[in-house]
């Protein structure tokens, strides 16, 4: 019962965390939720197109931002460190290159609305969401 119960606990401060962050698209997306290994398959260019097969583009956080961590952490289940040496691979190997890094939640909203394609995350608390709307974040 404790085991459980622990369980349960960790479970609700998990998806606690994952409200931290809010997952944005460009408005005209037709999407209103996406599944967390579709975001994942998004950030590490597994995937370079929508369903629809329109062109994605991933807007990150700037390296050491609090959102940047608190994404990669509580919903990619990755820690920065991880994150950065599969770029490093990737550019030496393929030549893939990560996702172009933003300093804040209303440069990568405005980036966002004006990419049709793109998509990103900004602090839950941010309330500036003209040309963007917010996905809900589904598990696998």
């Amino acid at each position: 019962m404790k085991t459980l119960l622990f369980v349960l606990m960790l479970l609700i401060s998990e998806l606690a965390l994952a409200q931290k962050i809010l997952v944005i698209v460009n408005a005209s997306n037709p999407l209103n939720s996406i599944s967390s290994q579709q975001l994942q398959d998004f950030y590490f260019k597994r995937a370079k197109q929508w369903p629809d097969g329109s062109a994605l583009r991933f807007f990150d956080r700037s390296e050491g931002s609090e959102e940047r961590k608190e994404f990669l952490s509580s919903l990619l289940h990755r820690s920065t460190r991880q994150v950065d040496h599969f770029w490093i691979g990737q550019k030496l190997y393929s030549g893939a290159s990560a996702p172009s890094q933003v300093n804040s939640d209303r440069m990568v909203t405005s980036l966002v609305a004006r990419f049709p394609g793109g998509i990103s995350y900004v602090s839950e608390n941010f309330t500036q969401f003209k040309g963007v709307k917010v996905l809900t974040v589904t598990g696998d």
